[in-house]
């Protein structure tokens, strides 16, 4: 395959002045990983946090296959359009083949890839995908001149290039190589994996200094990219280095040990981003005409355990969280009491837009007012764990898989400090487990000091450890919301927080040391109170995740654009006349393929919902009265939760109120669109 191998490091010692020594030292560390070249799969953020997921496997070494005959050479470079299904069926298959790619089925992709290719000829990204996708099979020769013809077709587009250079890398043309992946440096200068590329094909020429130079502009790009920090490591050994030999040797095991970052395979996608089958950015700026829908309040929605209970005797509620606690496909809810005599209750899914009680038989003794909550597998057992943010402070309770749930807040070392406003599972260190970021109330600190939020991370062992200070994620308590995601696109998970001095924050994820402070939130350029609420997605599908805040004042809500990863510029929305916002979420209401917002305010009239539509290139509209959410009426309403309570497609809607008992609201008409349901299943890592 051309990947790094222990025979392929090691061979040849001839050739070097390293010492014994030294050759030993990278041999044995060689075996010990020899699986991190040949079998891992490389890690990507989000998941969690994008709107779609890649289900990866891990990557099998195939053969080379023999040399192709004159006619699949033929079919490879000139499918004939004979369908003439036109671009929009072209586009259709194309998408179908990446999702196989993605699967790890290359040979199914490969039709799709055709298919597209008969429905229109000249849709040169289908012959870059059917390129990739023979070279998933090792189908040397038909790849390369698929990848010729989509980079002559392609000239600035970096997937062709860096695929043809895996092709010319796996056939043995290393001089032809290192020029494909010259024109992805010279597309995408930023990217440091062509750089490895490089670097790795220079080795093989025995041209040491020129390899040593590109994998160091790879380093300076990506200070934790595993490959080239190795690949510098054996240059500088071959070339009779010691001590350089056995520095990058070091840094390479803290990369890999630390998890900060991963080494190449040999599998499907795992040799850089651009090795991925290409998914052309959607081209549509204008969404489909409306369709009817409206939102109608679930009558009878809690069924209570007391004889004769009614919804209002739910009590008043604030955090609210959607998760699958008992496995059975449905999502279930837990809500966090509002007032100090109150229950938090955890709340079963019947399927029928109704939720039973089972707050007693779950082992939920939670007595006390709260205010935030999160659901995340922090064990990896499997089975979906609960944090709740109380008045006195943080709990976590195991599920145990039984039904009931266990409070191990003291047993896993968190303390339990008074002041928590809000809670989130996230694993900011990429190491396959969830660690729990609290932000804390303004005033929650003893008198004298000063409170401020805390990152525990989760030591892989069912215990957790502060570190706040060594992430610089310890700032002063900024008493409101945080969403964490990967702002800048380099596959770290950042945080952005709501609240605080400057009313907002983002914090970019170094991978390493501390956390850093992005600018580009100027909420008193704009005139704008401190955020409240906030929630990422790209609602304009350009790659970048966009935010969305709610304020402590008024207009109570604002959206922002992110500019390539580097500042943020406010896009204008309807002016509410709100006096405040609170709960902030964004969903596809009516399944048009673009996302809106939904948030909570008040305004002199008191509480109310705001549904805004998303119109693409024509901005946005408030459909609040064409969804019937304007017949709603709130008092103090606090979080919105969404999710498909009844499991017909479309988005419902879950309110909790600080004046009354929280609402579930139904979505009736957004499945007249396209959906479908996914169960996902992971692979590697966490469980779920």
């Amino acid at each position: 395959m051309g990947i790094i191998t222990v025979d392929d490091a090691m061979s040849s010692r001839e050739n070097s002045n390293c010492p014994e020594s030294v050759v030993r030292e990278i041999r044995a560390s060689l075996v010990d990983r020899k699986n991190i070249f040949m079998g891992l799969t490389q890690r990507r953020a989000v998941c969690v946090i994008f709107a779609c997921a890649l289900l990866i496997c891990c990557g099998a070494i195939l053969l080379p296959s023999s040399a192709p005959s004159a006619q699949e050479k033929s079919a490879a470079e000139k499918k004939s359009g004979s369908s003439g299904g036109g671009i929009a069926e072209a586009y259709r298959f194309n998408t179908l083949g990446v999702a196989y790619m993605n699967q790890q089925r290359p040979a199914d992709a490969q039709k799709y890839f055709e298919q597209a290719l008969e429905a229109d000829i000249k849709f040169a990204v289908a012959r870059l995908n059917l390129g990739i996708s023979l070279l998933a099979q090792q189908k040397l020769e038909l790849a390369r001149a698929a990848l010729e013809t989509a980079a002559e077709r392609l000239p600035k587009d970096a997937f062709a290039w860096y695929n043809l250079g895996l092709a010319e890398k796996d056939l043995g043309e290393p001089e032809r190589g290192i020029t494909a992946f010259q024109h992805v440096t010279e597309i995408a200068p930023n990217e440091a994996d062509a750089y490895y590329f490089s670097g790795y094909l220079y080795s093989q020429l025995q041209k040491y200094d020129e390899a040593i130079v590109a994998f160091q502009k790879g380093l300076a790009l990506n200070a934790f990219h595993a490959s080239s920090e190795f690949g510098l490591a054996r240059a500088f050994q071959r070339k009779g280095d010691a001590a350089a030999a056995r520095e990058h040797l070091a840094r390479f095991q803290k990369i890999t040990t630390e998890h900060l970052g991963t080494p190449f395979g040999a599998g499907y996608g795992d040799q850089g981003r651009f090795s991925l089958a290409e998914l052309p950015l959607n081209s549509v700026v204008d969404v489909p005409a409306a369709i009817p829908v409206r939102f109608t309040v679930q009558p009878d929605a809690f069924v209570l355990k007391s004889a004769g209970a009614k919804p209002a005797e739910m009590g008043p509620s604030t955090g609210a969280c959607f998760f699958d606690y008992d496995g059975d496909g449905k999502p279930d809810l837990f809500l966090v009491s509002g007032v100090t005599d109150g229950t938090s209750r955890l709340l079963r899914n019947l399927g029928d837009g109704r939720f039973e009680d089972k707050t007693r038989e779950a082992g939920f003794g939670i007595a006390g007012n709260g205010l935030g909550c999160a659901a995340g597998d922090f064990d990896n057992d499997g089975k979906t764990d609960l944090a709740v943010c109380l008045s006195d402070g943080v709990k976590l309770f195991h599920n145990k898989g039984d039904g009931r749930f266990e409070d191990l807040t003291q047993a896993v070392g968190i303390r339990r400090e008074k002041g928590c406003v809000g809670v989130t599972f996230v694993d900011y260190d990429h190491d396959g487990d969830l660690d729990l970021y609290i932000t804390m109330a303004l005033d929650a600190a003893a008198p004298g000091a000063t409170p401020h939020n805390v990152l525990w991370r989760n030591n892989g062992n069912s215990t957790f450890t502060d570190v706040s200070a060594e992430t610089a994620l310890d700032f002063a308590a900024t008493g409101a919301g945080v969403v964490t995601t990967d702002f800048n696109n380099d596959r770290a998970v950042d945080f952005v927080i709501a609240g605080g001095p400057a009313g907002a924050s983002i914090y970019l994820n170094p991978r390493e040391g501390k956390f850093t402070p992005l600018g580009g939130i100027d909420f008193s350029k704009e005139k704008l109170p401190p955020a409240v609420g906030v929630v990422a997605f790209d609602f304009n599908k350009d790659g970048w995740m966009d935010l969305a805040f709610t304020h402590a004042g008024a207009p109570g809500i604002s959206l922002w654009r992110n500019v390539a990863g580097k500042r943020l510029e406010r896009v204008q929305l309807p002016d509410f006349g709100w006096q405040r916002g609170w709960g902030i979420a964004s969903l596809d209401y009516d399944n048009d393929g673009w996302l809106d917002l939904v948030a909570a305010g008040e305004s002199s009239n008191g509480g109310e919902l705001r549904l805004l539509r998303n119109l693409g290139s024509k901005g946005w509209a408030d459909v609040t009265r064409d969804v019937h959410l304007d017949a709603v009426k709130l008092n103090q309403p606090r979080a919105i939760a969404v999710a498909d309570i009844d499991g017909n497609g479309d988005g419902d809607l879950v309110v909790t109120q600080l004046g009354g008992a929280p609402l579930v609201l139904r979505n009736e008409g957004g499945n007249k669109n396209n959906w479908m349901s996914i169960d996902l299943k992971a692979l590697n890592d966490k469980k779920s």
